[in-house]
């Protein structure tokens, strides 16, 4: 969770509220999320999301974690991959972006290796997180379907 723009909960209640937020499906037109499952065992590894979407302007920004123990063995790209697909398939999407911490190596990897290009930054102190600012890279994929 270094890397993402909340910090991780404390508590059950606040990973309760969290997941209450992350699976509201009333409506897909702001944000939608998935859990990412290791299909050997069955077994909740991460998730993926989209977030931030402005139907009109057909962009949205995803987000996507996986536990560190499964990181490196594909899950991500595979997860991200289909996510994708979703959104320019499904949701007609244009523009796909990935804020990324300029540390963050092994996102922008992931991101890079699906077409993803980087467009900009670091944007600085761009996401408030626990008791510190982190600052953002923007990538963008321009889908070529639509």
């Amino acid at each position: 969770m270094r890397y993402w723009n909340f910090p991780a909960s404390k508590t059950v209640a606040e990973t309760e509220k969290a997941l209450g937020w992350l699976a509201k499906t009333s409506s897909p037109y702001d944000h939608l999320a998935w859990t990412v499952v290791d299909r050997a065992d069955d077994q909740c590894i991460g998730m993926v999301n989209y977030h931030h979407r402005e139907v009109r302007n057909r962009r949205l920004e995803i987000g996507y974690i996986i536990g560190r123990k499964h990181q490196g063995k594909g899950f991500g790209t595979e997860a991200v991959h289909a996510l994708i697909q979703y959104c320019t398939d499904e949701l007609a999407t244009h523009r796909i972006e990935a804020l990324i911490h300029p540390e963050n190596t092994a996102s922008t990897r992931l991101v890079e290796r699906l077409g993803f290009r980087c467009e900009g930054g670091p944007l600085t102190d761009y996401w408030y997180v626990g008791d510190k600012y982190l600052s953002v890279m923007v990538y963008a994929l321009i889908s070529c379907n639509r």
